[in-house]
């Protein structure tokens, strides 16, 4: 069965006046040439999305919600037929006759649009337990006028699935035979840490139809599972569009729900997308197959693997972050994660195992370098990998990872994994390593790796993303302490533990001090 990603829309007008008509769209999966699935967020400006938020996970088979909703265009690339047609070669030689370029026969100049009509409109469980579970104070979407309805409205249709019949307006169609078939050529989703290929349609805008990104599974929510967190770069309009893994086979494994949206003031910066095998199979009611179809290169698992066994959770009251396991009971993590710790109780959390800690150093508030190493009983910890710190500097454009707690499910401890983000170094100074890798709230103490033949290297710890006057912070551009900074000071301190040499981890040198208030180097005078 083909499977092409394609750009779904309607036109609407909330007062019916043809002046007022806007092009309402998201992205959708066109598959045996009859279908297309798309996500709920395409209902948004529609007087049916509330009744979908008010159905709360009922089925909607009233014939009126479906006879009243818009007539559906799907936009595609024009695909080339291999039959050919009396006329070719008249055409081949009027093409090579004009002088002019034959630029305009691309096929970015040449698309189809196909009709049809929603036949289905459902919501998934399994989604809607995560966004009550793990989304409950997030923001979908923009941050533009009423912030609380948005979201609400955002939550309820990020669980909700579209299916759109383009040959037939026959309702009474049984929509489970098409969505089985679908089922049947959907693949599990591949293990965090693995790339994927995302085609999507952002904005609405044929321009980027069916524009391709690629990144990399940065983790994965519940185990059936029933969210991945991806780091490919997606914008709004991209929700409904197919995930694919990557590779000469490209198998469809999801379908993005969620391009934008906001957390404790700060832009995420990661894309949301729904196993297509999870929402499929609890649809069908039937048990999708959970192995992996295209798993890890051992090397890639040994690499998670070290990750998993060297990031530790750190909490301290309300506030959480990571920290980098350093052997023999201590951990390394930003000052300002453990800022509380007089007041309030610090906890350490890595391979379903819960200790308590305290805080044996910090750097003052606010100041360069943000770093504290804290002490827990190293009994508890055998499991655990000592990071390794690297000998060689960070180097500007190579590749790197980021790991940290960002999200995680409060009562579910126990499976606790690092969301693993990749990117690289996009610039670097004795003081200061900027990376392009996705980080959030909770990556704060978390490691910056560099990935070597022979072993998994930390390159920094990271302590702060960019933020500007008004609060807006920038995921994708983040700063972290080098590991030259500080190594030789630990390696110091684990000889006999005497803090005083932690002390130089302040770095009071009003250059350094400026670099890290992201201010100029110039004189005051």
């Amino acid at each position: 069965m083909s499977v092409e990603g394609v750009m779904v829309s309607y036109n609407y007008s909330e007062d019916e006046e043809h002046a007022n008509i806007l092009t309402v769209s998201a992205s959708g999966i066109k598959f045996s040439n009859r279908w297309v699935l798309t996500h709920g967020s395409i209902l948004s400006p529609l007087k049916q999305a509330r009744i979908v938020q008010n159905a709360k996970g009922k089925p909607i088979l009233n014939d009126d919600f479906y006879n009243n909703l818009p007539e559906i265009y799907v936009t595609c690339e024009k695909t080339t037929k291999n039959d050919g047609n009396m006329y070719e070669a008249v055409e081949k030689l009027s093409r090579d006759r004009n002088v002019e370029s034959n630029d305009f026969e691309h096929s970015s100049y040449q698309i189809r649009v196909l009709t049809g009509r929603i036949c289905h409109v459902w919501q998934c469980p399994i989604l809607d337990r995560c966004v009550d579970d793990i989304l409950y104070s997030w923001t979908i979407g923009h941050r533009d006028g009423d912030v609380q309805a948005q979201t609400q409205l955002g939550k309820a249709l990020l669980s909700v699935f579209v299916l759109v019949d383009l040959e037939s307006d026959d309702r009474a169609l049984k929509t489970l035979r098409p969505l089985s078939e679908l089922l049947d050529i959907v693949r599990p989703p591949p293990q965090r840490g693995s790339t994927i290929e995302v085609h999507s349609t952002p904005f609405g805008c044929e321009v980027f139809l069916n524009a391709v990104t690629r990144g990399s599974i940065c983790g994965v929510v519940g185990k059936r599972p029933s969210l991945l967190l991806a780091d490919a770069a997606t914008a709004l309009g991209s929700e409904g569009g197919p995930v694919f893994t990557e590779g000469p086979t490209n198998e469809l494994i999801g379908a993005v729900v969620c391009s934008v949206s906001w957390w404790r003031g700060e832009w995420v910066g990661l894309t949301l997308a729904a196993p297509l095998a999870s929402v499929l199979g609890a649809k069908l009611r039937v048990t999708p197959q959970t192995v992996p179809r295209s798993l890890p290169t051992k090397p890639q698992s040994d690499i998670l693997d070290v990750v998993d066994s060297t990031t530790v959770l750190v909490r301290c009251g309300a506030a959480w972050g990571a920290g980098a396991w350093l052997g023999a009971g201590a951990v390394l993590t930003a000052a300002h994660v453990v800022k509380n710790y007089t007041t309030n109780k610090v906890s350490v959390f890595c391979g379903g195992v819960k200790g308590t800690a305290i805080v044996r150093y910090k750097t003052k508030d606010d100041k360069a370098f943000d770093l504290a190493v804290l002490y827990t009983n190293p009994e508890q910890w055998k499991h655990l990998i000592p990071a390794v710190f690297a000998d060689e500097p960070a180097e500007k454009g190579e590749s790197v990872l980021a790991a940290g707690y960002p999200y995680f499910n409060e009562k579910n401890l126990e499976d606790l994994k690092p969301t693993v983000t990749s990117g690289h170094i996009n610039s670097v100074s004795p003081s200061m390593l900027q990376t392009s890798c996705c980080v959030q709230s909770g990556f704060s103490g978390g490691p910056i790796f560099r990935l070597t033949k022979h072993s998994v290297e930390v390159l920094g710890i990271i302590v702060s993303n960019a933020k500007t006057n008004t609060g807006a912070c920038y995921p994708y551009i983040n700063m972290a302490v080098p590991a030259r900074a500080f190594k030789k000071l630990l390696q110091d301190f684990a000889i006999d533990r005497d803090t005083t040499k932690l002390k130089a981890m302040e770095n009071n040198k009003e250059i350094i001090q400026s670099q890290w208030r992201l201010l100029p180097y110039r004189s005051k005078i």
